[in-house]
């Protein structure tokens, strides 16, 4: 049964002495695709698709930024352990 209608968020800390560029911000993306799922990424106030690059880099976020990840749909609680294995990790820099 789908759960479409479940949001799932997390709370999650850029690490990487870079900040979310468009290296990091790829692999977000291509993380995000890989489940059956939306993720919206917000910041003060802003909203980013987490399945597009451009996107992503429009939240300006250098280390120590703090994001909160929405997810929705059949495998949200998935992508957003994957997202959090990403970023505890700094995305490996």
């Amino acid at each position: 049964m789908s759960e479409l209608g479940k949001v799932i968020e997390r709370e999650l800390s850029v690490r990487n002495g870079l900040g979310l560029h468009a290296r990091v911000a790829a692999r977000i993306a291509e993380t995000i695709k890989k489940y059956d799922c939306t993720v919206i990424l917000s910041k003060d106030g802003l909203e980013a698709e987490g399945d597009s690059v451009l996107s992503i880099l429009t939240l300006d976020a250098p280390i120590g930024s703090r994001l909160l990840a929405r997810a929705q749909g059949d495998q949200a609680e998935e992508a957003l352990e994957a997202l959090e294995g990403l970023f505890t990790n700094g995305f490996g820099e």
